[in-house]
């Protein structure tokens, strides 16, 4: 393994352990954007599993997973997460990391306009952004020669992603189970462009919808489809998670 294998697989698998307490989520790709609107003060632990409904796409290898914390206070909701794909995880994990591994940090505050509490009805608005971290961004690339810089860059873009939107939710008067829908704007750029090339963006519109179902006030299983607009294609996600703590949710 090489100098830069063995530094990218030791930093990128940092990013998993700590990145979560560092930022917070928007949207990874490959992951559904979960954005209950009915959020309460409390803090959660929450792990997740996505993956695209591509017929072309193998479970398992397109696999998404994903982990964080996500702190409410009042009608204020901020996350923390990190995912990576399953086979990123894997290559980290087993010393085997190459340029091509990467993982996505992302942040998203969700701000609770109405509901909650007795109101079965809830209307929260959220934004955020999130941002692709590839092993190549911790290696000394500026010792190698700019073709080959431009090519590693070329083989491995990086996005920045900004979603913007508003969710609205109904809490179901069977077992608390609560229903989500959540329309936004996505502002894509690819970030990091090899030398010359200009960095393309787009703007795509996508929705989630989803469930949670709180036990005891303290598991909660949740689960989403997402689907809409990616660089002009229709790409749509399923995920389902948990999470533990103590409330977070109304």
């Amino acid at each position: 393994m090489s100098r830069l294998d063995r530094v990218a697989a030791a930093v990128v698998f940092g990013v998993l352990v700590a990145g979560s307490a560092a930022t917070a989520r928007a949207q990874i790709v490959g992951m559904p954007l979960f954005t209950n609107p009915r959020v309460g003060t409390g803090i959660r632990i929450h792990a997740d599993i996505g993956q695209p409904t591509d017929k072309g796409t193998s479970i398992g290898d397109a696999t998404v997973v994903q982990g964080g914390v996500t702190l409410a206070l009042g009608p204020v909701g901020i996350g923390a997460n990190v995912g990576v794909t399953n086979n990123d995880f894997k290559a980290a994990t087993n010393g085997a990391a190459g340029t091509e591994t990467k993982a996505t940090a992302s942040a998203l505050l969700n701000l609770r306009l109405m509901g909650g509490g007795l109101n079965p009805l809830s209307l929260s608005i959220f934004g955020g952004a999130s941002y692709d971290v590839s092993a190549y961004n911790f290696a000394n690339l500026s010792s190698l020669p700019t073709a080959i810089q431009d090519s590693i860059k070329s083989a491995n873009p990086k996005l920045l992603t900004i979603p913007a939107g508003a969710a609205i939710g109904v809490k179901l008067p069977i077992l608390g189970l609560s229903v989500w829908g959540a329309p936004r704007m996505v502002f894509t750029k690819v970030v990091d462009c090899p030398s010359g090339a200009t960095c393309s963006t787009k703007n795509d519109f996508r929705w989630a919808v989803g469930v949670d179902l709180p036990i005891l006030g303290i598991l909660s299983i949740r689960g989403a489809y997402d689907s809409g607009k990616i660089a002009g294609q229709t790409v749509s996600y399923w995920g389902v998670g948990a999470s533990i703590g103590l409330g977070g949710m109304r």
